[in-house]
């Protein structure tokens, strides 16, 4: 896969204002896309026809299908498919989960979210539930296939990887808002400013649930956007540290090294 760069990386809206959740079959002039980033929405694309390649973050992944290929808000992502593509395209605001009454729905987004792509055993509920989404304007309705769909996707990847806790308040407001910050911020006091709390109770918490400190679970964000920028933009490595708010080329250079074994220079030519 090659990828051309820029000095921003690309946002793309598929989805109408007033939408919460479209379904539409996967159109096949979309087989080969340039990485980029979706402006507040979860995609889900069911894959029952085709083959190739998905770019989320650096990290590859093979498309086998059936299989389910999922694509967070924050993340940065490109595939190149082989033609014919038959599949479902989902996209959902979290507005739409947020308005329902029904808990068991965030529950499913939480637990299917930790993903990058998902293998399916070969399932006809599952297309006709989409097949259905996608014809449905009722609310209720929609809710209702849904969480379905997502009961029937978890019910048949035949998983064993644990899902992330998501029992501690403020560590979910933490991880929403790292997820929902359109820059990240190298300060945990800050955060916590955010959320009313103390740098040390943030720490807690986010041992409670990831066994990791505040400052760990940031610097994963951190590392996370500058790799992202690094390999997705040409900006020099001194404009990639001032975005992220470090004093220097030199102190974010450390800071990269420290997490990743490498220096943002080497990265950058690994990647090339």
């Amino acid at each position: 896969m090659t990828y051309m760069t820029s000095k921003t990386i690309i946002v793309k809206d598929k989805l109408e204002p007033q939408k919460l959740l479209k379904v539409v079959a996967f159109d096949n002039s979309k087989a080969i896309t340039k990485p980029h980033r979706h402006n507040g929405y979860l995609e889900l694309v069911f894959l029952s026809k085709t083959s190739g390649k998905q770019l989320i973050d650096n990290c590859k992944s093979l498309v086998k299908t059936p299989c389910i290929l999922i694509i967070r808000k924050e993340s940065v992502h490109c595939w190149e498919l082989e033609v014919p593509i038959e599949g479902y395209v989902l996209l959902l605001k979290k507005s739409f989960v947020e308005q329902s009454l029904d808990l068991e729905i965030a529950r499913l987004v939480d637990e299917i979210s930790q993903f990058d792509i998902l293998y399916l055993k070969e399932n006809k509920v599952i297309p006709t539930l989409l097949q259905l989404l996608s014809q449905e304007e009722n609310k209720i309705c929609q809710e209702g296939l849904f969480k379905s769909l997502l009961a029937k996707t978890l019910e048949n990847i035949g998983k064993t990887e644990q899902s992330t806790s998501v029992s501690n308040d403020l560590y979910v407001k933490f991880i929403e808002l790292l997820n929902t910050d359109s820059k990240i911020i190298n300060n945990v006091a800050y955060y916590a400013g955010l959320l009313h709390t103390s740098p040390q109770n943030l720490s807690a918490a986010c041992k409670r649930n990831a066994n990791y400190t505040a400052s760990q679970v940031l610097a994963t964000y951190i590392i996370k956007e500058a790799k992202r920028l690094i390999f997705y933009t040409n900006n020099s490595i001194a404009e990639i540290a001032f975005v992220l708010g470090f004093s220097d080329k030199s102190n974010f250079s450390k800071y990269f090294k420290r997490y990743t074994n490498f220096t943002p220079s080497e990265f950058k030519r690994q990647h090339n």
